[in-house]
């Protein structure tokens, strides 16, 4: 994609001095007491086998039931119903709870349960947790298969039983007739049991977000399992007041609520994972004696036995555990090196909004923590690519774009650009085959004006040749010096989008579309110094085109600069300077409104060709009054594709003419012998009388008190515009019949 990249530098994360780096951090958090192992309720991929933090599960929503079912009192009393999406869970409840200030269930408390499929009595408890308004107000409690159950299960001192084990089956807990049961093969079988002792009290349909693991799509299993777990507060309150004094920027600057939010709510990090492929963690147990020693190297010899015989932990880490550090460990911290010195903390950090948390809240953390420095300052979330609907990419949905098939189709240069002048800070880009090709026109637009440069050039003119300029020249050196301010500034603030259209419209219509036309004659018969300009500004325009297509603009500045570059300059094009500061850009002279009005008159010239139905190619005589233009007779001949340009004073309009109004003055188009007089005069008074009467039908409404009044403003806004516009045609259409 045309990244310059620096392959001495590259780094791979299990390479031995990241890996060190990796071990050193694990060490000293663990010894200053930031990183414990303990039984705590995680989240449990039952297709990976591993454990998860919570950023690496995905909500989905889904279609599913909610059961409501009926659990009777031990003293056969009646009963209560509990509603759950869950009901293979019921096995391992322990209690039934209720908000403690619901007066429905109050005289309730302190009853016993006889759980229905089991020979297990459970209490009736109250806990504030508990939502009143969902289902019937009575909410089952599984502490171990639940998080808000488990942290009400230790509330309230309640039984923690698994009954749905790692491997997604029923555990013995479960009960005899329910063990080694896939999770949902149970959930059928307790379904058809309750359903035969009339326990159903109903089933409703019910949408709800279920967990699912973002790595393989299985769905998630809460479970109370031994992890190695990070306590980040500390980091996180860092990371918080950097951005919030500014030290890192964000841009779109919204993100900075959403950082607020997660870092100021952000729990223990699970970082242990039951991979094969990853840091391995440095804890050493001894065989003999079970001492636990966390070290960056193994240790020779346990302290309390003397044993020389250690079993490392299987686990490995979260792989954003080393990602955290990658901002400076790749520089070869912890040893004070020249590159450390030199690139941390870095200036931008430019990478996507949805591994916000995952990425950049680790490395912000991390370098807090071990740099005491911000690893970077400011960060530039860039847009995710969706198809052109708006959907994000899906191989179920078949929506997906492939780069590589993509790039062969339209060149990887003009998927680049169409990238580019679609990434506006806070949207996402929805890719289409139209947008692709029209910047694979722009790409051939560049290729083919740097071909007529070259083919137009002979080889003794070069860059180191002072330029000699007229009135075309000063104008597009001020087109280039107005447009490049705002192209840098765009870019400096993370507009990448204005500075692609910026540059669009630079190349497209101002270079290609008038400059060149303008300059054909000096490039035939002109000095070197009069030639010298166009090169000048073909180099101009190549440097600042490269970072969107550097490929293309590579290869150009091969064929037609190599050879022609002042001395010092690198033969590279992306080793070569920003071109805000060419010496052609600060000239100033001529006249500033010539090329503009020339633009004007060509824009109406065509304009009246398109509006009387005459093809574009057609070559008509025409007319017009700003003689200033008169050194651009050939050029607007050409561009306009007229038979004849004939500059002359006075009014223009007449029966055959087609006439438009432009700054000081006036262009026409002789349309005799082309269009029937007669028949153009019927035309246009039927235009007339049809103008004359919407316009009384207008004004008469823009005159009613009570329309006025009670009309949305937007309304009488609209009914204005369309009142100013018709009018202004019915002038010119009455000036064209005379």
């Amino acid at each position: 994609m045309g990244a310059s990249v620096d392959w001495s530098r590259k780094r791979f994360t299990m390479d031995p001095d990241l890996n060190k780096a990796v071990r050193k951090v694990f060490v000293e958090a663990y010894k200053e007491g930031r990183i414990y192992k303990g039984p705590r309720m995680i989240q449990w991929d039952p297709a990976s086998q591993t454990a998860l933090s919570d950023l690496e599960v995905k909500y989905v929503e889904k279609q599913g039931k909610l059961w409501h079912l009926r659990y009777p009192f031990a003293d056969g009393s009646g009963y209560l119903v509990v509603a759950t999406t869950r009901p293979e869970t019921m096995l391992g409840d322990t209690g039934v709870a209720v908000h403690p200030e619901d007066e429905r269930y109050q005289h309730l408390l302190g009853k016993s349960i006889k759980l229905p499929l089991t020979n297990r009595e459970i209490p009736v408890v109250a806990d504030a947790f508990v939502d009143p308004k969902f289902g019937t107000g009575c909410v089952k409690l599984t502490p171990a298969h639940d998080p808000n159950d488990h942290a009400a299960g230790k509330r309230l001192d309640l039984k923690s039983i698994t009954v749905i084990g790692f491997d997604a089956k029923m555990t013995l807990a479960a009960g005899d007739k329910y063990a080694g049961m896939d999770r949902f093969e149970c959930r059928k079988a307790v379904l058809a049991d309750l359903e035969e002792l009339d326990l159903i009290e109903k089933i409703e349909d019910y949408t709800h977000q279920v967990s699912v693991s973002d790595r393989s799509g299985a769905v998630l299993e809460p479970l109370v399992s031994t992890q190695w777990f990070m306590d980040v507060k500390d980091a996180a309150q860092s990371s918080l007041e950097a951005v919030r004094t500014g030290m890192i920027r964000f841009t779109p600057q919204h993100w900075e609520n959403v950082w607020e939010h997660w870092l100021t709510n952000i729990q223990d990090w699970c970082i242990s994972r039951q991979l094969v492929w990853g840091h391995r963690i440095p804890a050493f147990t001894c065989n003999n004696c079970g001492h636990l020693a966390v070290e960056v190297d193994q240790p020779a010899m346990c302290p309390h036995c003397g044993s020389i015989q250690f079993t490392q932990d299987p686990d490995t880490l979260d792989t954003w555990f080393s990602s955290a550090l990658w901002p400076f460990s790749v520089f070869g911290w912890p040893e004070e090196t020249e590159d450390l010195k030199r690139y941390y903390p870095t200036d931008v950090l430019i990478t996507g909004y949805d591994i916000l948390f995952f990425w950049v809240a680790r490395m912000v953390m991390a370098g807090l923590t071990q740099t005491e420095d911000v690893p970077f300052r400011q960060v530039y979330f860039n847009a995710l690519v969706r198809d052109a609907h708006g959907q994000k990419m899906s191989k179920t949905k078949g929506n997906v774009v492939d780069p590589i098939l993509t790039m062969e189709e339209f060149g990887t240069d003009a998927l680049r650009f169409s990238l580019a002048i679609m990434a506006a800070p806070g949207t996402d880009i929805s890719l289409s085959d139209s947008r692709l090709e029209d910047s694979r026109n722009f790409c051939n637009k560049l290729w083919n004006a740097a071909r007529f440069v070259q083919m137009n050039l002979t080889d003794d003119v070069t860059l180191a040749i002072t330029p000699e300029l007229g009135e075309a020249e000063y104008w597009m050196a001020r087109r280039l010096r107005e447009d490049l301010a705002r192209v840098t500034e765009a870019i400096e603030t993370f507009r990448f989008h204005e500075a692609a259209e910026i540059l669009y419209h630079l190349v497209w219509d101002d270079f290609c579309a008038t400059y060149i036309e303008l300059a054909k004659v000096t490039l035939q018969n002109g000095t070197q110094a009069q030639k010298a300009a166009i090169l000048h500004f073909l180099d101009i325009l190549l440097r600042a085109l490269h970072p969107f297509v550097p490929f293309l603009t590579e290869e150009i500045h091969e064929a037609v600069m190599l050879g022609r570059l002042t001395d010092g300059e690198p033969d590279l094009l992306a080793a070569r300077s920003w071109p805000t500061e060419a010496a052609i850009l600060t000239k100033d002279g001529g006249t500033p409104e010539l090329v503009p009005l020339l633009q004007e008159v060509l824009s109406n010239l065509r304009r009246l060709k398109k509006d009387n139905g005459i093809d574009e190619a057609k070559r008509v005589p025409a007319f017009c009054t700003a003689k200033m233009l008169e050194p651009f007779a050939d050029a607007l001949k050409a561009l306009a594709k007229l038979e004849s340009l004939t500059f002359t004073e006075g009014d223009l309009s007449g029966p055959t003419r087609a006439v438009a109004v432009v700054t000081g003055g006036t262009a026409a188009l002789e349309l005799a012998g082309v269009k029937d007089p007669a028949a153009e005069k019927a035309k246009l008074e039927k235009e007339r009388d049809k103008l004359t009467k919407e316009l009384e039908g207008l004004r008469s409404r823009l005159s009613n008190e009570s329309f006025l009044a009670k009309a949305p403003a937007e309304a009488v806004e609209t009914q204005r515009a369309q009142a100013a516009e018709k009018e202004a045609r019915l002038a010119q259409v009455t000036a064209l019949l005379g």
